[in-house]
């Protein structure tokens, strides 16, 4: 949505969500591509000939790829017939030649020019007026997308940015927002995601301003356009009057009334009546862990194993995530560290797959990624369990939705041991736990906790699942309902078996770093929560000023709401009356609903 009096040179509002605080002054920079993304680049004379290199290497690539697809059902099948469309689409010596030729003539990089000549092509195929010459358009895109796929060729992007470059992308991968992150960029701006994204909770860890859900993003933005990015109101203006630029680039500060105040990393965490309470960090590959111990974080709760894993180059052998656990748990020290193990889909790791999954939320991804990739998931445990010879490491399995499951890994576990003793290794000892995510879950967990020795609660994946609301689809934010009574009575249901049968358990996600969720967790009991760093200063402030007894009491009174706008209606009531001093409870619900 735009103002509609504005013309194209003039100065331009994109309303959008906000999904990471903060306010920047910078340089639009447009990148493009579905898995690997890039922008234009220009190329030196004397790289010419290794960019063509590249390219050709990438069709050879992409050409082997789809011969050994095309003959895996014997070759005279439907999926033969259409990888070898795909193959004529790479022998075409005309669409080849052209590609060839802009890297040569404008002096780009093959991304770019791949890109380049695959829409136009994609564009003359659609305006054909036989549907099935037509429909060819879709198979080009495929091949285009194996091409730059290919282009990757197991190597980071040579990202080469400004510092206050602003990422504009229609959907932004989490990896490669951290490959840019080392390169500082300004903020992130995308025409879809949403706030429990992996790519937006990345933003908020890295403290990058992000608005998402602009419609036609890339379709109002040019490479080299001045941009301010609003990250309280989600909006951007583009191509911004002096004025305009002066009123940003001093903006006024959110204020952080429960998050003021200096922080003893290693005073123990109480409610005012005496309930002590953990709080972890969420980690990732982006991060270390020392600013989480200034701010009180006693171990991490959740570390996300799977950004360790490159798309082009594979998984990480067995020594380089052994490595990497050292790495992190020796900054983690006594209090421990929970690796989850690789919660990928097979969108990410089977490159050669036709396409996408259809709805890769409900598909082959996490444990069940892992007993496909059995000798994979056991290299990790390997590691792991090497790790915890020296360190206090735990196990999470992801999107577990029964306890065979958990049996399953176990005994690979137990296997691993004993080859490792075999080998005269070292190993520890890990405790199991595992994600709490889908509903199957949560009405098994009896069953579950006998074979686990603790259970995260992932709230993002829960409420997600519970609701059947693609937490990153824009079009249905306004039914991603975090206090939906179905939520709550989950998480009591996963709560209270813990409790009884002395199992750990930790919640972790937005709920858990939310001043807003924060008081309706310890209301329902929860003790132990994991959240990114930005969050503790604030979650500690305010668990230190609040009583469980009075979060109980909220929570009855929440319990009776309806669902829907008066039950949020309700909630700010409630939380206004009881700690308003402590949190501007009606910034929080605005900021969500944006």
């Amino acid at each position: 949505m735009s103002d509609p009096d504005e013309g194209k040179t003039g100065e331009l509002t994109l309303y959008g969500r906000s999904v990471s605080r903060g306010v920047t002054v910078g340089t639009a920079l447009c990148l493009y591509g579905a898995k690997r993304q890039y922008y234009r680049r220009e190329i030196g004379s004397e790289d010419l000939d290794r960019e063509n290199g590249r390219f050709s290497s990438a069709v050879l690539a992409a050409k082997e790829q789809l011969s050994e697809i095309a003959s895996a059902d014997g070759g005279d099948g439907n999926q033969a017939r259409i990888f070898e469309t795909h193959i004529l689409f790479l022998e075409d010596l005309s669409l080849l030649r052209q590609i060839e030729t802009m890297i040569h003539d404008q002096r780009v990089n093959a991304e770019w020019a791949v890109k380049t000549v695959i829409d136009k092509y994609v564009t003359r195929y659609k305006s054909l007026s036989d549907r099935h010459l037509q429909e060819k358009y879709i198979d080009l895109e495929d091949v285009g997308e194996r091409i730059l796929t290919a282009l990757g060729g197991g190597g980071e992007n040579s990202y080469s940015l400004d510092s206050d470059t602003v990422i504009i992308a229609k959907e932004l991968n989490p990896s490669t927002l951290i490959e840019l992150s080392r390169k500082h960029p300004a903020a992130v701006v995308t025409e879809s995601g949403g706030w429990t994204s992996h790519t937006f909770i990345l933003a908020r860890e890295l403290e990058l301003p992000a608005v998402t859900g602009i419609r036609q993003l890339l379709r109002s933005v040019e490479t080299g356009e001045k941009i301010v990015v609003d990250g309280y109101g989600g909006k951007v203006i583009l191509r911004p009057a002096e004025d305009t630029l002066e009123k940003f680039r001093s903006p006024e500060k959110e204020t952080a009334a429960a998050g003021s105040g200096s922080v003893d990393p290693e005073a123990a965490l109480e409610t005012l009546d005496g309930f002590q309470i953990t709080l972890r960090a969420n980690l990732d590959i982006t991060r270390d862990f020392t600013a989480a111990a200034r701010s009180g974080g006693k171990g991490i709760g959740l570390y996300r194993s799977e950004f360790l894993f490159n798309q082009f180059r594979g998984y990480p052998s067995e020594d380089e995530q052994y490595e990497s656990y050292l790495r992190i748990a020796e900054e983690a020290n006594s209090h421990g560290i929970r690796i989850r193990t690789f919660d990928l889909s097979i969108n990410r790791v089977a490159v050669g797959i036709d396409g996408r999954e259809k709805n890769p939320a409900l598909g082959l991804r996490g444990i069940r990624l892992s007993k496909r990739y059995e000798a994979e998931f056991r290299t990790q445990v390997r590691a792991l369990l090497r790790a915890a010879s020296m360190h206090s490491i735990s196990i999470v399995l992801p999107m577990i939705s029964d306890c065979e499951e958990v049996k399953w890994a176990r005994k690979i576990v137990s296997e691993e041991k004993a080859r490792l003793d075999s080998e005269g290794l070292e190993h520890g000892d890990p405790e199991i736990g595992v994600m709490i995510e889908v509903p199957a879950a949560v009405l098994s967990i009896d069953r579950i906790l006998e074979e686990a020795d603790f259970v995260n609660i992932g709230t993002n994946d829960l409420v997600q699942y519970l609701l059947a609301v693609d937490r990153d689809n824009e079009e249905v934010a306004d039914w991603f309902r975090t206090v939906h009574s179905s939520v709550l009575k989950s998480l009591r249901i996963v709560l209270d078996a813990a409790r009884s049968k002395e199992k750990g358990a930790l919640v972790c996600g937005e709920m858990a770093g939310s001043p807003l969720y924060v008081p309706i967790l310890l209301g329902l009991g929860a003790r132990e929560f994991s959240m990114n760093i930005n969050s503790l200063p604030r979650v500690r402030s305010l668990v230190s000023k609040i009583a469980v007894e009075e979060c109980e009491e909220a929570l009855e009174e929440i319990e009776l709401l309806p669902d829907g706008d008066e039950r949020d209606e309700g909630i700010r009531r409630i939380f206004q009356e009881k700690w308003g001093g402590l949190v501007d409870f009606d910034s929080l619900l605005s900021f969500r609903r944006r």
